[in-house]
């Protein structure tokens, strides 16, 4: 590296840092705020790499920190977690090679968290990547965290029973189909490590690719690269027990009610340059209405006052929260996401149907379910603004509430019938059923199957879906286009379960375009991404871009340095602490 704290590309600097893929589908409010724009770097200065984390003023130890949440998550297990507040949760009871250290400035840095730094170029080609761990790291049970147990945990996520997690490692390892076409994982017989992956001690993990991967050191932050003792996996169970190599462990997890965490006694804070873990323990709840949730954290009795959560306030709410002693509590901003509704392409087959749908949406009532102006603003396009190289742009041009005059010459007679799936919380059911009236006015008969939320990425992830919308959300893993579109749109990575390509788009000739942005230099591929976004909805329309996300977020009085992640786009656990 020639300069020790650098960007990825030069065009990263003045784009957000973003991670967390899928939001959770509890939609709600949001903030009118203009979408910002944050300075995110790779940073090698030793200070930035080494722990402890740096304290927070007026902060102290102790405390039980309550998340209230109105359902379960779908997955903790690392192969598996793919979910902005899943990945928040499981940060604190696992650590990836990389993370990031932010403090709500808008300076994201991207430092090593298992590894000494973000990682080694070896022949400053980006093809071969090495990182050293830290010395002193422990699992809860006192043992030592290694590199083979980082490539075990990479290599388990090869499984087919456990693919609903990120997928750039794997495709890089085996680039040009399906990522486990040839290598399924260590069980039933495979090897314990992919191709690509070498651990000469048990503190160096080195990865070598086909092809140049200069950003390897976002991808290594994504929880993939957490370590999974071979001893200690339960395969699919192991949602319910990650075994720890971060400051907390799993006390208790009772599903659909609690998931209670405990200090790790073996965490060493000097070994960790992100975590602060000054609560004694964190307590996740779930079953509480939303709106229940957001009246109890509007009230603020003793009892909520150390309490914060990840859902949006709900439009009910919103009113009250302006009110002196709770605005004060309320963490809002716009995210890195986008929501789509996504339209499976292998049902719905008829592109007309497809463009009618586009000029059907009312996009203005959508956003009026969760919070109107609030919860965001209405979208065109398939990336968010903050992506590096953004460009707005409209193939339709559509009116915000629809276009009934167009939606009749596509559907040329037609009224077709759909089936919406949705997830079966209150405001999302409020939202499904205006977007049933909506369509339903515009000449579709609509048909609406709740799904719950705790399972809704995991039903509406089977290709053999019975389903032909859905919404979808999507945010950057990092502010590239090619962590938004290979994912969404290439048709060679669907599989039987655990799909990201929820439109099913399985067109070559957009296969063929990925890899040719994809093969470009790092300065050129910006406008390929852009390029392509337009392509795909222009000539194909698998979805229909709805609206860019804000989040409106509440905590208790109790609730110190809570502030919005820009990496995760809700309230960071990293730097929180309980009042006395």
């Amino acid at each position: 590296m020639r300069a020790r704290t650098r960007t990825l590309t030069g065009v990263l600097a003045a784009a957000l840092i973003a991670a967390g893929c899928s939001p959770t589908t509890d939609g709600g409010g949001g903030g009118n705020e203009k979408t910002k724009t944050q300075t995110g770097s790779i940073s090698y200065e030793a200070a930035d790499n080494q722990g402890p984390a740096r304290a927070v003023d007026g902060a102290t130890p102790g405390g039980t920190l309550t998340v209230m949440q109105n359902s379960d998550f779908e997955h903790l297990d690392p192969a598996r977690n793919y979910v902005n507040t899943q990945q928040v949760a499981g940060g604190q009871l696992y650590r990836s090679l990389n993370g990031y250290k932010e403090d709500g400035s808008g300076k994201l840095l991207l430092v090593g968290d298992l590894a000494t730094n973000p990682g080694r170029d070896v022949n400053s080609d980006c093809k071969v990547w090495e990182f050293t761990l830290r010395e002193g790291v422990k699992y809860e049970d006192g043992s030592a965290v290694t590199s083979k147990d980082v490539a075990y945990g990479i290599a388990r996520s090869f499984a087919p029973n456990l693919n609903e997690g990120p997928h750039y490692l794997q495709q890089w390892l085996y680039p040009g189909g399906a990522y486990n076409a040839t290598y399924k994982g260590p069980y039933d017989g495979g090897k314990a490590t992919p191709d690509g992956i070498e651990t000469p001690d048990d503190r160096t993990i080195r990865f070598t690719f086909a092809q140049p991967h200069c950003d390897l050191p976002y991808a290594a932050a994504l929880p993939t690269t957490a370590p999974v003792p071979a001893a200690k996996d339960t395969r699919a169970n192991y949602d319910l027990r990650p075994f720890s190599s971060g400051p907390y462990k799993v006390r208790s997890y009772e599903r659909d009610v609690a998931l209670e965490l405990e200090r790790n006694p073996n965490w060493d804070p000097k070994t960790d340059p992100l975590r602060n873990a000054y609560p004694d323990a964190v307590r996740v709840t779930f079953g509480l209405e939303q709106a229940q949730i957001a009246e109890r954290l509007v009230a603020d009795a003793p009892a909520d006052q150390a309490a914060l959560t990840w859902l949006d306030v709900p439009p009910a709410v919103l009113p009250r929260t302006t009110a002196a002693g709770v605005v004060e509590r309320v963490v809002k901003g716009p995210t890195q996401y986008t929501w789509v509704l996504s339209i499976n392409t292998q049902r719905i087959t008829d592109l007309n149907v497809r463009r009618a749908l586009n000029y059907a949406v009312d996009k203005d009532a959508l956003l009026k379910a969760l919070g109107g102006q609030a919860a965001g603003s209405p979208a065109s396009t398939l990336m968010s603004p903050t992506t590096a190289g953004f460009q707005k742009y409209d193939v339709f041009n559509a009116p915000v509430n629809g276009d009934k005059a167009r939606v009749t010459e596509l559907l040329a007679g037609k009224r077709p019938k759909l089936v919406l799936a949705h997830s079966n919380t209150e405001l999302r059911t409020q939202q499904a059923e205006a977007l049933r009236k909506n369509l339903t006015d515009m000449g579709f008969d609509i048909v609406m199957k709740p799904i719950e939320n705790s399972s809704y990425y995991d039903e509406i992830g089977r290709k053999n879906n019975p389903y032909d919308i859905y919404l979808t959300g999507w945010g950057s893993d990092w502010p590239t286009g090619s962590t938004i579109i290979p994912p969404l749109y290439d048709g060679r990575e669907i599989v039987a379960e655990g799909n990201n390509n929820n439109s099913y788009l399985d067109e070559p000739a957009v296969s063929a375009e990925i890899d040719r942005v994809r093969a470009l230099p790092a300065a050129e591929q910006d406008a390929g991404w852009t390029a392509l976004d337009q392509k795909i909805m222009k000539e194909y329309a698998p979805v229909v871009p709805c609206y860019y996300d804000a989040t409106y977020e509440l905590h208790g009085s109790k609730v110190g340095n809570a502030f919005l992640s820009d990496a995760f786009g809700i309230i960071s656990l990293n730097g929180i602490y309980v009042k006395k």
